[in-house]
């Protein structure tokens, strides 16, 4: 197992239910991490208690470019603009120094779709399909490919303490693109999200092959139901699931219960730190893809 205490983490989608806890495990683990999302800043507050404190290495083998505390940096992934400015060769020098090289890449930003897709506007059909695919792509293409005639010489900004860094992915890291049982077991009213979200398997598969010169391992998570506002009758979201709808779905899930989204994360950390787990389609359902 490659132990994470040490190494830097980046997840994108991270004050979501998914993203949070995955950024708590990391930091169980011993990682600094970097939390990504259109509120993150706002989520500060109360996401931040929830990190174990990053207690940083000095060692002789310590990477001098690993930040020192969990960073809270904010990312709209549905704006390509903000995704250049954090990951892209031309970073500004602001998130420059907030994101730096990372060891570990997740991406787990998305939205949803409850609608038939004859009652789906066009605009929302583009916005799930950018939002969970192209983001996904764009992030892991700014994140963890060297441009066009710079393998030898990487990307180097200079941040604002006239330090120069390297906004790449370490070589020997890894990318966990979270999908969704959706991906290969769908239903109605989620066309376009069951799409978005079977192209990112699709899509992790084949970047696993341009990753392998750099050892980078490329790993997809499917996570069936997850215990979220939507389970509880008492939050008004409008993704509010109706008690005859819970049960239906609990009835065919062998494990008779929905996720725990600490659960999820498990399986997150043990995708970044089983050097040989590469590839990985991790269905994570209860058993919900057998019925």
């Amino acid at each position: 197992m490659i132990p994470l205490a040490g190494k830097h983490a980046v997840v994108v989608g991270a004050t979501g239910t998914i993203g949070a806890h995955i950024a708590q495990a990391f930091a169980a683990q011993g990682a600094v991490v970097s939390l990504l999302g259109r509120t993150a800043l706002q989520a500060r507050a109360k996401l931040e208690p929830q990190l174990t404190p990053y207690t940083a290495s000095h060692g002789p083998n310590s990477p001098s470019d690993t930040p020192t505390s969990h960073r809270f940096i904010r990312l709209d992934v549905a704006d390509r603009a903000s995704i250049n400015h954090v990951f892209g060769p031309r970073a500004s020098q602001q998130h420059a120094e907030a994101v730096g090289p990372l060891d570990v890449l997740v991406n787990c930003a998305g939205i949803s779709q409850t609608t038939l897709l004859k009652r789906t506007p066009d605009e929302e059909l583009a916005s799930i399909l950018d939002t969970n695919l192209l983001s996904t792509m764009l992030v892991c293409k700014h994140a963890s490919v060297r441009p066009n005639g710079e393998d030898a010489n990487p990307p180097r900004v200079q941040c604002s303490s006239t330090r120069v860094v390297r906004v790449l992915m370490k070589k020997a890291g890894c990318i966990i693109n979270v999908s969704s049982l959706m991906a290969t077991k769908s239903g109605l009213g989620v066309t376009a999200y069951s799409a978005s979200k079977a192209g990112v398997v699709a899509f992790t598969r084949a970047l696993c092959r341009e990753m392998a010169a750099r050892s980078i391992r490329v790993n997809a998570l499917l996570p069936g139901w997850v215990q979220s506002s939507m389970w509880d009758p008492n939050d008004a979201s409008l993704l509010d699931l109706k008690p005859e709808l819970q049960q239906a779905y609990l009835k065919d899930t062998p494990l008779n219960r929905v996720a725990h989204p600490a659960e999820v994360a498990d399986a997150a950390v043990f995708l970044a730190s089983n050097g040989f787990a590469n590839n990985c389609v991790l269905n994570l359902d209860g058993g919900l893809s057998a019925a």
